[in-house]
């Protein structure tokens, strides 16, 4: 883990020295199939769970990863609603990092969220929560949050995530264009009505079952406005 953040900050991916330190309470290898266990410590996305050939969960290249956690700009106490758990890395980083602050955590798979749930234990990280549901829809019972993150790429935004979402909020998410360009946008929450989103960088992740890309996020840099139930763009 060492080499590996030597790298991430030689190449200016770690700059926040509380993500630098929850980095070093980890150890990647508890969190990627032990068959590509000994590329762990590389700036590689891994398979983290793969059953009868079929790929469950990765775990993100950490550059991407470090790049988008700083972008949330947190602080010690905030509340982050973290979507696609997977084996419970980027969930494990916040809790540590968040040393006065929580993790919500959803999951739709319960064998990858129980792995998750293991290394929480593990990591000994009681203000980590594991929940299992459709992250497409937030955790309400939980909300308001000061932040959302996800490492599953979604449509776009929902009505109930943005409900969720504190003014000031920021969101970084990856977004379905198609199967092998799901780009990071962040999202900030400007007011009650107001979605404000701009594209980070080009990604590829897993995308989030049964989705269709939204025309509505076609653009790099866009505002919607909530009017009657549903996102228009300005």
């Amino acid at each position: 883990m060492r080499e590996l953040l030597s790298f991430l900050k030689r190449t200016g991916y770690l700059t926040d020295p509380r993500l630098e330190s929850a980095l070093m309470e980890l150890d990647r290898k508890d969190f990627v199939s032990p068959e590509v266990a000994d590329e762990a410590y590389s700036d590689m996305a891994l398979v983290s769970l793969a059953s009868s050939g079929k790929i469950c969960s990765t775990s993100t290249q950490p550059s991407l990863l470090i790049s988008m956690i700083e972008e949330l700009k947190l602080n010690e106490d905030h509340k982050v609603l973290d979507l696609g758990t997977g084996t419970g890395f980027c969930a494990c980083l916040l809790g540590k990092m968040l040393t006065k602050g929580s993790v919500v955590s959803m999951e739709t798979d319960k064998t990858v969220a129980s792995i998750a749930l293991e290394n929480v234990q593990r990591y000994l990280l009681s203000n980590v929560r594991i929940v299992i549901g459709d992250g497409r829809y937030g955790c309400k019972e939980e909300a308001p949050y000061d932040a959302m993150i996800s490492t599953v790429a979604l449509p776009g935004i929902t009505v109930e995530l943005f409900n969720q979402m504190k003014i000031g909020a920021r969101s970084i998410v990856p977004i379905h264009r198609s199967y092998m360009n799901t780009p990071v946008f962040l999202f900030k929450k400007i007011d009650e009505l107001t979605l404000r989103a701009e594209k980070r960088t080009g990604a590829v992740f897993m995308v989030v079952e049964n989705s269709k890309p939204d025309p509505l996020y076609s653009d790099n840099e866009f505002s919607l406005e909530l009017r009657e139930g549903r996102f228009r763009k300005l």
